[in-house]
């Protein structure tokens, strides 16, 4: 056991073997076992869900297709059209936003292999329906190469279901994730609580950083436990969208952390951004599962607003912040 911290300095004692795990790992035919844990937990593993060769299948187009670009792609962190930011091994430290609206001409392979093996998998989905009550929405996606921190939050703050506490997302270990790599962490139970309104006190466009403190607040004050369990390749956790979470802060320089992760809705839901806006998603359907793409990059319109976005990113996201600031002030 060693111990680490999360981004805004929260202790966590992280497992290097199975018998410090505290986590339980399910197999994906568990039904009734994987329901009951993530409904008492706010999460759950599952052993296996992605095989083996599928995740170093999309690790190769990784480094064939996405890695030796030098243009701009939209990022998680920011959701802005950036270059890819490296470190001293390499490795991609401002992980890709939506495997499955990039552009086609260029990350083809990657995008078609994400969206059809890996985001739309039978056993992925089989998961997903049980714990959301019927077949899963993918309403985003992420690719994580680097040790790159994520901040500790609540997802619920950003995106979910119009059945607010409905939507689920998973991560998908790509590769068997070492101690010191920046694992993955999530507080057990306490997806109970309900997260902070989104309002103009701690909107994400200008105060993101008055939202993150309270989190983190409400984890120390309530003395809320914080794992970050062991994921071998093929492994995915699951956890709802009031289950406080983010990767821990730990810039190994020998092992990455090559995952995916996506969040879904019910197929039969809205969805719901910034507890401000509903949308009834235009969506393709790929294996039986509805594939939501924003900003897809295989559309003209879309591909014009991204050139504006790269070309004049100053007067774009300007006009976008306040944007954010009238909605959420307005709702």
């Amino acid at each position: 056991m060693i111990k680490l911290q999360t981004p805004r300095g929260l202790s966590v004692n992280v497992p290097e073997t199975r018998d410090e795990d505290q986590s339980p790992h399910f197999e994906v035919h568990d039904r009734r076992a994987i329901a009951a844990y993530y409904a008492a937990n706010g999460y759950v593993i599952v052993r296996g869900v992605v095989p083996q060769g599928d995740c170093d299948r999309i690790r190769l187009l990784w480094e064939q297709e996405v890695k030796p670009d030098c243009g701009f792609m939209y990022r998680q962190a920011t959701a802005k059209a950036e270059r890819h930011e490296r470190n001293a091994q390499g490795w991609i430290m401002n992980p890709i936003l939506n495997l499955q609206s990039v552009d086609p001409t260029k990350f083809g392979r990657f995008r078609d292999f994400a969206i059809g093996q890996i985001l739309t998998s039978p056993q992925l989905a089989s998961v997903f329906e049980t714990l959301l009550g019927e077949s899963p929405k993918i309403v985003q996606s992420m690719y994580f190469e680097g040790n790159s921190a994520t901040w500790e939050h609540q997802d619920s703050y950003y995106l979910d279901s119009e059945d607010v506490g409905r939507m689920g997302a998973a991560w998908i270990a790509l590769e068997d994730i070492s101690a010191t790599a920046g694992r993955f962490f999530v507080c057990p139970e306490s997806s109970k609580i309900a997260p902070e309104e989104h309002g103009p006190a701690n909107n994400i466009a200008s105060n993101h950083e008055v939202y993150i403190q309270s989190v983190v607040s409400l984890v120390r004050d309530l003395g809320l436990e914080i794992r970050a369990p062991m994921m071998e390749m093929g492994d995915v956790l699951f956890w709802n969208s009031w289950t406080i979470h983010g990767s821990l802060d730990s810039q190994d320089d020998v092992h990455s952390r090559s995952s995916i992760t996506c969040h879904a809705i019910p197929a039969s839901h809205r969805f719901l951004q910034l507890q401000s806006r509903l949308f009834d998603l235009e969506t393709s359907t790929v294996n039986g599962v509805q594939v939501y793409q924003p900003k897809n990059l295989a559309k003209m319109k879309n591909r014009v607003v991204f050139w504006v976005e790269s070309h004049f990113p100053g007067l774009f996201y300007f006009i976008k912040s306040m944007a954010i600031k009238f909605v959420v002030s307005s709702k």
